[in-house]
């Protein structure tokens, strides 16, 4: 019995999903671990230089998340404003104003 095309659509978002899912699940176990990890060298190291160089060199985690981040939140704000101007040209296509000849005939 052949599966037909909808189906086969709900099944493949459905996997989307479950892998979204489970790479969330993965990426913040790393970053909990990393966090829980540094902060117990920070509370039983008793000197400042060790904790000092844990922050700076997380810095490089940091900025990787943040260049992580910016490709998607970029590629979010270009649809946004490209739908927004979409919308913009529909409305204006079907605005109809008088023509000037017509306008200046009247007053």
């Amino acid at each position: 019995m052949p599966r037909s095309g909808i189906a086969e659509y709900t099944d493949a978002m459905e996997e989307r999903s479950n892998l979204r899912r489970i790479a969330w699940w993965f990426g913040g176990i790393v970053v909990g671990f990393k966090v829980w990890t540094v902060l117990l060298v920070i509370v039983f190291s008793v000197d400042w230089p060790t904790a000092w160089y844990l922050i700076f060199s997380h810095l490089a985690w940091f900025l990787g998340l943040l260049v992580l981040g910016s490709g998607p939140f970029l590629f979010w704000y270009r649809l946004f404003r490209v739908r927004r101007r979409r919308e913009q040209l529909l409305r204006a296509e079907w605005e109809i104003s008088e023509p000037t000849e017509y306008r200046r005939s009247r007053s």
